[in-house]
């Protein structure tokens, strides 16, 4: 075994055990699979809420309507935003009995089974005709160090959003199209404080840890595209670094965020946090969550436009922040056929179309039939293809969400940014800490981002 691939697979094989969940696996690389291949298809994913099941049930019908013999198992792994279900994969490869294939982010979060060589190249899925309909920098995402591809992205959540209850802003008289910076953010926080008649004393809904790292990594991107793609090249590396003065004023804007933000946020999950934005006596106006956040209101019975509204995080109306969740193709699969059919449904058309209305997402193509998504989506394909054309505007994928940088370094910036939200530690003792980060986990950066 190669020196390189043999240390990646004792990386994972640590992972796991710190996990604690695999006593009793034997951690052998597998020879192919012997003869014969039943006409059968083993999905791994962690979509198991009433939105997510219906969103990659209809996919799997998708497939079914063209390959009526297959047996398709669907098996589903809930907790942690996808954490179960990694480590659960990750004790499959070790194994030697890989899932024919999953669910995972796109980008730096396969890489580690790339590193081992236990992904095979999937360069057949990726034909003109797709390469022509998906972004440049989604494609991007989706090849190794070594050009060829190994995911096929399923859809496109947007990060950078800012959702608003309307009527509150309405009642305060807040446009909510002046608020394209942090000044008049601000200006328009400390109004719905001052006008107290709305009953809300905290403005901006914030959740859990990582809910915060998404918020920060919104603002972040809202200081300028260059000090996002340095961020996630890794050359933000030292307090010298060129962009550590845009870093520094990133975490300075979020700890000023903070002021705004309800004191219970560490024990509150996504949904609860966006919840607060929600019913006859809304606790909050704003929050900064990705797309998904829809679903809730939607189940809310609320009208986009009508009852609530977005609007780009302050500073980044011209970008549009990519999370991607993606499949592949492990190597020494029971049914290579099937998957390979599997990641062309994935990939087409049709496909997404079944997928993400339901998912709250968009598709990763360009060409979706508008006329199958609700409003919410049908604004953001019209924002995705204009950014994508523009050559003023930019996407940028996301940290938090496994596809801008290696998966120990978000591992351990997450926390940074929950001692920030808590007020345990400075903006200035922040942004030295990310830049040390960048430093630590300086040979894990492979990635050469151009946004």
């Amino acid at each position: 075994m190669e020196p390189k691939k043999q240390t990646i697979i004792f990386v994972l094989i640590a992972v796991i055990s710190t996990a604690g969940i695999v006593a009793g696996v034997t951690y052998v690389i597998m020879a192919p699979t012997p003869e014969g291949e039943v006409d059968a298809l083993e999905i791994y994913h962690w979509w198991t809420s009433g939105g997510e099941a219906a969103a990659i049930t209809a996919l799997v019908d998708e497939f079914i309507t063209l390959y009526p013999d297959t047996t398709v198992q669907q098996v589903q792994i809930a907790g942690g935003g996808g954490f179960e279900m990694r480590v659960k994969i990750k004790t499959l490869m070790l194994a030697g009995q890989p899932p024919d294939t999953f669910q995972i982010h796109n980008g730096y979060e396969w890489k580690i089974f790339y590193d081992a060589g236990l992904l095979d190249n999937i360069d057949n899925i990726w034909t003109t005709e797709l390469k022509a309909a998906v972004p440049d920098v989604v494609e991007d995402i989706s090849k190794g160090p070594d050009g060829h591809y190994y995911s096929v992205p399923v859809n496109i959540h947007r990060s950078n959003v800012m959702w608003y209850n309307a009527k509150v802003l309405q009642y305060n008289a807040i446009d909510p199209a002046t608020l394209t910076t942090w000044p008049a953010f601000w200006a328009a926080c400390d109004k719905l404080i001052a006008n107290g008649t709305s009953g809300i004393t905290n403005p901006v809904a914030m959740g859990e840890q990582w809910t915060a790292a998404h918020a920060f990594e919104q603002v972040l991107a809202s200081v300028g595209i260059d000090t996002y793609e340095a961020w996630i090249n890794g050359d933000i590396d030292s307090v010298s670094a060129t962009h550590y003065a845009d870093l520094l004023t990133a975490c300075e804007i979020y700890e000023n965020l903070t002021d705004y933000i309800n004191s219970d946020w560490a024990v509150l999950s996504w949904d609860s946090a966006i919840a607060k934005l929600i019913g006859a006596s809304p606790t909050a106006a704003f929050s900064i969550m990705g797309d998904w956040a829809n679903g809730e209101f939607f189940q809310a019975g609320w009208t986009h436009g009508v009852e609530y509204d977005t609007i780009g995080v302050p500073g980044t109306g011209n970008m549009y922040g990519l999370v991607v969740d993606c499949f592949e193709k492990p190597k020494n699969i029971p049914h290579p056929t099937n998957v390979n059919r599997w990641l062309a449904v994935v990939a087409s058309k049709d496909g997404q179309d079944a997928f993400n209305p339901l998912k709250g997402s968009i598709s990763a193509r360009t060409d979706a039939n508008v006329t199958k998504y609700g409003p919410y989506q049908t604004s953001a394909i019209t924002d995705f293809n204009a950014i994508d054309i523009s050559p003023t505007s930019y996407m940028f994928p996301s940290v938090v969400h496994g596809s801008g940088a290696p998966e120990a370094f978000n591992s351990d910036f997450i926390p940074l940014i929950g001692a920030l939200t808590s007020g345990a530690a400075t903006a200035t003792a922040t942004a030295t800490a990310i830049a040390a980060l960048a430093s630590t986990y300086a040979s894990d950066f492979i990635k050469v981002w151009s946004l």
